[in-house]
């Protein structure tokens, strides 16, 4: 099982749409996954988690989510030049534990020219930390407002082609 975290607490992302391919890509692959939509986290149950035991809503998700898969893909937008602080609150809250010899894939969507470059990069940092092993192929989709359908497809098969390759290689990392 591999989760897709849906980085963003944001509603009607376009980050949700690009967790959801992805979610399709890997189903197309034969690989079950499953969706952790940050958006879905009730920042009470973080915040009463953060300094001690987990209430139970929190304790199930991380569980479920984070936990229980081997695998994890991010699937991160740009805020201000890194990732949303949402996520980072998320993770702050779990054990240092929960995310130790997890393999993580990563993708950066932004609606600038970079694809979240420097947020994945600092994201990169803080998963090495935590003793996850994230994969080299990295995935960055650049002006997100243009390239994502209002369906929730890519119509850019260059990066089509590199969502596959990293989906491919990551399968068997």
């Amino acid at each position: 099982m591999i989760t897709i975290i849906c980085t963003t607490n944001r509603p009607d992302s376009n980050t949700r749409k690009v967790a959801q391919m992805y979610h399709d890509a890997l189903f197309e692959m034969g690989e079950q996954s499953q969706i952790l939509d940050l958006k879905e986290v009730d920042a009470n149950w973080i915040q009463d988690s953060n300094y001690g035991k987990n209430v139970p809503q929190f304790e199930e998700v991380v569980s479920r989510y984070i936990r229980t898969p081997d695998k994890l893909v991010f699937i991160t937008p740009e805020y201000n030049g890194g990732f949303p602080g949402y996520l980072k609150f998320f993770m702050d809250a779990c054990d240092h534990g929960d995310w130790s010899g997890k393999k993580v894939a990563l993708m950066g969507l932004a609606s600038g020219r970079a694809g979240n470059v420097r947020g994945l990069d600092h994201l990169t940092g803080i998963l090495h930390y935590l003793g996850s092993e994230v994969y080299s192929k990295k995935v960055y989709l650049s002006q997100i407002n243009q390239s994502l359908t209002s369906d929730g497809e890519i119509e850019n098969a260059v990066l089509n082609r590199e969502i596959g390759l990293q989906l491919k290689g990551f399968v068997t990392f």
